[in-house]
């Protein structure tokens, strides 16, 4: 269900996180902030042998698990740790996500339901939470072609992605 996060209790709170996290995502080498700056990335001229890919992941928010969610949570905070004020731990980053995304209680046809698994996507903090989670999985591809590969792809990556 997608439940509107402005009467929630954990509003607040889900828009404290936002804000401090959302700049991480500038470092995630697949971001693309909106259709604008998509166009921004298209070269002028692109060869008649190119072939051009695009990749759509179905139903993103029903995939992140809370495991993966946090793990993405914890390597985005400790690489980009200086880019978050001293103040925000590791710790309250991680236990406060939680804490919005485990408590996505609603009400529909008169009876409460409480979401327990996955990503609630109402909340303010959703959508760079699930940027975050992606962005670490392809770090962590990134890492596996690398070592399988050699090398060689490893270097034609570091070239062509962003």
């Amino acid at each position: 269900p997608i439940v509107g996060g402005p009467v929630a209790p954990t509003q607040r709170l889900s828009n404290l996180l936002d804000i401090i996290l959302k700049p991480l995502c500038h470092n995630v080498k697949s971001f693309v902030r909106d259709d604008l700056e998509f166009l921004r990335h298209l070269p002028d001229h692109v060869e008649s042998n190119t072939t051009l890919v695009t990749l759509d992941v179905v139903n993103l928010y029903t995939n992140i698990t809370a495991r993966l969610g946090q793990e993405a949570l914890c390597y985005w905070i400790e690489k980009c740790r200086n880019n978050i004020d001293e103040r925000f731990t590791t710790q309250f980053l991680t236990e406060a996500t939680d804490l919005v995304l485990k408590t996505n209680i609603f009400m529909f046809n008169d009876r409460y339901f409480h979401q327990v698994k996955f990503t609630a996507m109402g909340t303010k903090i959703a959508q760079t939470y699930a940027t975050l989670t992606r962005g670490y999985q392809e770090e962590m591809l990134y890492i596996r072609i690398c070592e399988k590969l050699g090398e060689e792809y490893h270097e034609f990556i570091k070239m062509n992605w962003k």
